[in-house]
């Protein structure tokens, strides 16, 4: 949950699938997310929505002999509970932490948002409760195939990382520190 920014929350709204990618921040032992105060299950009409939170890493992908037995080497977790959307004088603060734990120091650089920022944006969280996840990794060597072959097998190391920043056209601000400690610290 540490390693991944994005994850994919999948819900039932008005008896119909419902399924969304969207940025998440792990904060102890629950999730955060926000947007719009009017996003379906996500806005104000999420409270006590069921939802299974879905990441994803990806280490590898495995090479194998022949493309059926090639597969990837991945760490995926599922947390399903309820969403608890943030109560309104809870909402600035918590922003403030989701934004702290995605890059480190970044809102003593910027403006505080503004209250009508604040009002159009919710949080909610989704606690990670014992028993209602599950976590699955594949990995390990690639196994011998029970066939002679003379193709190359192996194992591509997979990695997601952060590149050179690049300043919009518009700034004439410095790189600050909180951007260049993220980038130093490498991976997403």
């Amino acid at each position: 949950l540490d390693e991944v920014l994005v994850a994919t929350v999948s819900t039932v709204v008005d008896g119909e699938p419902w399924t969304v990618p969207t940025l998440f921040a792990r904060d102890g032992d629950r999730i955060l997310i926000h947007g719009s105060t009017g996003a379906g299950a996500l806005g104000v009409n999420g409270k006590d929505a069921q939802v299974a939170f879905c990441v994803t890493a990806m280490d590898a992908l495995v090479v194998a002999h022949s493309t059926f037995d090639s597969s990837v080497h991945y760490r995926s977790a599922v947390i399903y509970g309820d969403l608890r959307p943030a109560e309104r004088e809870d909402r600035e603060a918590l922003l403030e932490r989701f934004s702290e734990l995605l890059i480190p120091g970044r809102t003593a650089e910027v403006r505080a948002m503004l209250p009508k920022e604040i009002a159009a944006t919710n949080v909610i969280s989704l606690p990670i409760v014992d028993g209602d996840w599950v976590y699955k990794v594949n990995g390990g060597p690639l196994a011998e195939p029970d066939e002679e072959t003379t193709a190359w097998a192996g194992i591509v190391p997979f990695s997601v990382t952060y590149g050179e920043p690049r300043r919009a056209e518009w700034s004439t601000a410095e790189l600050p520190d909180s951007v260049r400690a993220m980038v130093a610290a490498g991976g997403a």
